[in-house]
């Protein structure tokens, strides 16, 4: 649930591309739209599906569906490139699950 404008939207997690952390918030993107919630990123990778949402960096958790592919950076980085060419940034503390998510070896 997201609050906006004195209403309470529903966002799928279906619909969800990642999700970005802003201080003690979250921004939820969703195709061309973005939302805020008040949540940390440690609370909320505890309620999403492992099988499903990858953390790749400190602030910033992707939806595995939503990654078309993927570019090696400098010293263990990557760029996560989503399907319409959004470039998110993995870092080399979480190269590791992420290579074991995409199945790389």
């Amino acid at each position: 649930m997201v609050r906006s404008g004195g209403r309470i939207r529903f966002v799928r997690v279906e619909d969800v591309d990642w999700f970005e952390a802003e201080g003690n918030y979250v921004r939820i993107h969703t195709g061309d739209r973005s939302h805020l919630i008040r949540r940390t990123m440690t609370a909320l990778e505890a309620e999403l599906d492992p099988a499903r949402f990858l953390r790749i960096h400190r602030s910033t958790i992707v939806h595995l569906d939503r990654i078309d592919h993927i570019e090696p950076l400098f010293q263990g980085e990557y760029s996560v490139v989503l399907r319409g060419g959004r470039k998110l940034t993995s870092s080399r503390g979480y190269r590791d699950r992420l290579h074991a998510a995409l199945g790389i070896t």
